[in-house]
């Protein structure tokens, strides 16, 4: 009997030890701007959270910021999402919510999309925002201008607005892709008029004998250009002190964005 009690106990311990008891608690959503790693200042703070609410009056999407200090070996995906949906950012009719997740021991950063934006906030745009603009404010250590640039060109994609999106962003990772290739096609049909030229010479001068001179084609720029979006690293300025940004709003959430590190 004794022998039994111990292998039941053993089974027992095992099973509490293997299994994790308690997960990261979910902190009660309070406002657009959640700074649990105390990594902004007071006045960065103060500046996302007028932004955030003037979005939400104006637009109706709600944008929102939680830092932490570690994800205390949770996943950030899956934390990132039970944040959203606990909080059920955006409307019940428009899914217009989403979340900026930071953690700080981990280095880890998350992008979450209600299902209403992404169509526009797309994987792929999230995942040039963590690594072309926020990232590289977080490795010198401005976090606060990281994450309000994340905002900036989050909120600049939903709203269409060009002004508030990062150039890299804006034209994603294939645009010095597409500069070559337009390189490379003009230099093609370069050399294909000059083909073309020397070929319609050799014929005239078998049938008239005649001395053909011929001008080489000139082209200009072949690269292609972009318009150069600014890149603002100040504050938003402005916006609504007061307002109202209530979470349970009854924005559903399926995982759509993406994750990156610093």
């Amino acid at each position: 009997m004794a022998i039994k009690t111990k292998v039941i106990l053993f089974c027992v311990a095992a099973l509490i030890f293997a299994t994790p008891v308690f997960s990261l608690d979910i902190p009660a959503f309070t406002g657009p701007v959640i700074d649990q790693a105390q990594i902004l200042s007071n006045s960065e703070k103060v500046e996302l959270e007028n932004y955030l609410l003037t979005l939400h009056q104006e637009t109706g999407i709600q944008l929102a910021v939680l830092t932490i200090p570690s994800l205390d070996e949770e996943d950030i995906e899956s934390y990132g999402l039970k944040v959203a949906r606990s909080w059920e950012l955006g409307s019940k009719e428009t899914n217009s919510g989403g979340l900026l997740l930071v953690s700080l021991k981990e280095r880890e950063i998350r992008i979450e999309v209600g299902y209403g934006l992404e169509p526009t906030l797309t994987d792929t745009k999230c995942g040039l925002i963590i690594r072309n603009v926020i990232t590289p404010y977080f490795r010198n250590g401005d976090y606060g201008t990281g994450i309000i640039q994340g905002i900036k060109n989050m909120a600049g994609i939903v709203t269409s607005d060009e002004t508030l999106i990062d150039k890299s962003v804006a034209k994603g990772k294939d645009s010095k892709n597409e500069a070559a290739i337009v390189s490379v096609t003009f230099f093609g049909v370069y050399l294909t008029i000059i083909m073309i030229i020397i070929m319609n010479s050799k014929k005239r001068n078998k049938s008239s004998k005649k001395p053909i001179i011929s001008a080489m084609p000139s082209f200009g720029n072949t690269g292609s250009s972009f318009k150069n979006f600014s890149n603002r690293s100040g504050g938003f300025g402005g916006g609504f002190g007061g307002g109202s940004f209530r979470g349970g709003g009854g924005g559903s959430f399926g995982g759509g964005g993406a994750s990156g590190k610093w």
